[in-house]
């Protein structure tokens, strides 16, 4: 994984305050966010804090290499809101 997504971990820390509320709110343990600081934030946890209305994030598939074929569309233009590829025309 890239670590372009070390700013979310930023991010999380911004909002949240802590690693432990940051890993009680993922249900992760806090060992798990401070390696995210060299890691970066795992893909699954960066969609979670796209759909979040409390974390200011947008998910950029790119950073995670995901070309987005056959996976979920996001619609970050508008709205912090997912679309499925069916209801895509």
């Amino acid at each position: 994984m890239p670590n372009v997504n070390l700013k979310l971990h930023d991010v999380l820390m911004a909002t949240l305050g802590s690693r432990n509320k940051i890993a009680t709110l993922f249900n992760v343990s806090p060992q798990a966010v401070s390696l995210w600081k060299k890691t970066g934030v795992p893909e699954r946890i960066a969609l979670l804090c796209h759909l979040s209305e409390d974390i200011p994030y947008i998910f950029n598939p790119s950073d995670y290499g995901v070309d987005n074929k056959g996976r979920l569309k996001l619609n970050l233009e508008t709205t912090k809101k997912v679309m499925t590829n069916d209801s895509i025309k």
